[in-house]
């Protein structure tokens, strides 16, 4: 694409003209009738890039401009943005657009400090992220970091060393999907790299009299917490807490011979309260340390050693989490600290059948799913692939923000927010799936081929030719169903009618109350669209125009009157494509 030069071209000159008055006029509709010039310049620049190496001229029309505008009543001037751009949004969608868009922002928290805010976001490397994980724990978080200028940590809770747990592999399909999120963190935090500061802290837990070495088989303690009686190891003496810490630590007992407790009451009302675990040992090899340890702490622990250690003032978690909440303020107090404010969200419902990450692992091993990214799923990997923008996450997360209501999420919320980003990105192009071959009679026009724009809004994008062939017309099947007999538009091409196989020509011009319909001549390509339905993964098979051939991996398209797509792969003849949503 050349650059504009403005001042010897005057057809770019009434161009610019053109778009500076329109976005003037949309501006003052808008407001009540009084277009602002700063706005209107950010508007017609995010139109035409290009027109930044000549700023000072648009600045000069669009003065003029919303001079001319802000004269003239607020009725004209919907009259006249009717008129030079009829398919303009309506002044109704304008503002509620405007106030959806004001009301898309976070409440404020209490008691903050602007640049003192310090989050963390701590997934379990077992897999990558999910939807669930996203929409609040990580987005909340990292949201009101940026919002406070603070501090946002992604923090890797790896401290199970259990068998098919955690694997390496993992750690950067969380860090790639994070990037893709448009998620940047200001420190990584691995806390299996750590094991140091948890045993310290343990031990000093020992030496205040919070904690004990307990040897009771597990089943035993659990039916004396629910009597309420204490373990016999409970009164132990420092000193012999002590000796069985650090043959804990040497490695001298198996797994599940000893736990390190912290100590509560055995009578507190909750039984999840009396005495819970701290450390255990577990001899797994661990994907990112290796065998280098065998005493690991357990989820309370480490989040309060490492929420402590990295001066984290907010956590947001789901509100299942409280009763881990209230024995970690416990072990804050045990340990002299203060602990940070805690957000509770609720829970997020998605529809259909809820999968657990360790399912999903036993499916892609046993090629029930194709991978991670196999668009069933709702996984950050399956989502980029079909298309969905990380941008769009955080638009989302700000309007289901931190209720403790729980929510039943649909993902209409979620392609409503892409599809206003993705829209402008996406070229047109036309395939027909299940096609029906029809002829066309009495077509005027010698041309072998008509020229369409890549995208209707943006014709400095460029053109396509799409080949014409009339005794060889493909529509889809639903269609040649439903206009047999009729008149309707082939899109871009002519008006037909159309009786059995064979359509008539009848004209072309151009009917709002016509039926517009997509189609393809040839030559052609092959086309499959990838669609999940459930359970199922659809494959439909169909024929598009050549022009698509062009189209690369990761090329974002609107299929027309089908929906949006993501290019998977282009072979010779042959695209394949993901779907999006409509």
């Amino acid at each position: 694409m050349s650059r504009l030069s403005f001042g010897d071209d005057k057809g770019h000159d009434a161009e610019l003209k053109m778009l500076v008055l329109k976005c003037s006029l949309q501006n003052a509709v808008l407001h009540d009738g009084k277009a602002d010039i700063g706005a209107v310049i950010g508007r017609v620049v995010a139109e035409n890039p290009e027109l930044r190496e000549s700023i000072g001229k648009v600045k000069n029309e669009v003065a003029k401009a919303v001079r001319s505008v802000n004269f003239i009543s607020l009725e004209e001037q919907k009259r006249r943005l009717e008129k030079l751009a009829p398919k303009t949004k309506s002044l109704v969608t304008l503002k509620r657009e405007k106030k959806e868009k004001e009301k898309q922002a976070l409440p404020e928290l209490r008691d903050v400090v602007l640049g003192k805010v310090v989050t963390r976001f701590a997934p379990c490397p077992s897999g990558p992220l999910n939807i669930l994980q996203v929409l609040r724990a990580l987005m909340l978080s990292y949201l009101y970091a940026k919002m406070y200028k603070g501090e946002f940590i992604l923090r890797f809770e790896d401290t199970d060393p259990s068998p098919g747990k955690i694997e390496k592999e993992y750690y950067d399909m969380i860090r790639d999907d994070m990037k893709f999120l448009g998620v940047k963190w200001d420190t990584e935090i691995i806390e299996s790299e750590h094991m140091d500061e948890f045993y310290k802290h343990g031990q000093q837990l020992i030496e205040r009299g919070f904690a004990y070495v307990d040897f009771t088989p597990a089943e035993e303690f659990r039916k004396l917490k629910l009597k309420k009686k204490e373990p016999v190891y409970r009164n132990a003496g420092l000193d012999e807490n002590m000796k069985a810490w650090k043959a804990m630590l040497a490695g001298d007992y198996k797994e599940g011979r000893a736990v390190l407790r912290f100590k509560t009451s055995m009578s507190d009302p909750n039984p999840a309260f009396r005495d819970p675990a701290i450390l255990r040992i577990a001899k797994g090899k661990h994907p990112h340390v290796g065998g280098k340890y065998c005493v690991w702490p357990l989820y309370n622990f480490a989040n309060v050693v490492e929420d402590h250690d990295a001066g984290v003032t907010h956590v947001f978690r789901g509100k299942e989490h409280e009763h881990n909440s209230h024995i970690q303020n416990k072990i804050y107090k045990a340990l002299g600290w203060d602990p940070p404010s805690v957000m509770n969200f609720g829970m997020i419902y998605l529809p259909g059948k809820k999968e657990h990450t360790r399912d999903i692992k036993e499916k892609i091993k046993a090629g029930k799913y194709s991978g991670w990214d196999d668009p069933r799923l709702h996984t950050i990997a399956a989502l980029r692939r079909m298309g969905f923008q990380g941008k769009a996450f955080h638009e989302v997360a700000v309007v289901v923000g931190h209720s403790k209501s729980d929510i039943k999420f649909s993902m209409e919320s979620l392609e409503t927010a892409n599809r206003r980003i993705i829209d402008p990105k996406s070229n047109r192009y036309m395939a027909v799936f299940d096609p029906v071959k029809i002829s066309v009679k009495g077509y005027p026009h010698e041309t072998n081929f008509v020229t369409e724009p890549l995208h209707p809004d943006f014709p400095r994008r460029g053109i396509k030719r799409l080949p014409v062939d009339v005794k060889s017309i493909s529509i889809s099947k639903d269609d040649w169903k439903k206009l047999k007999g009729k008149t309707f538009r082939l899109k871009g091409l002519a008006n037909i009618k159309l009786t059995g196989r064979s359509g008539t020509y009848t004209g072309n011009e151009i009917k709002k109350t016509m039926q517009k319909i997509h189609w393809v001549s040839k030559p052609s390509l092959n086309v499959e669209l990838i669609v999940p339905e459930g359970d199922k993964l659809v494959s439909r098979k169909g024929i598009g125009e050549p022009a698509m051939a062009k189209l690369k991996p990761g090329d974002l398209i609107q299929l027309e009157r089908v929906g949006f797509g993501k290019v998977d792969s282009v072979e010779r003849g042959k695209v394949r494509i993901c779907w999006t949503h409509k």
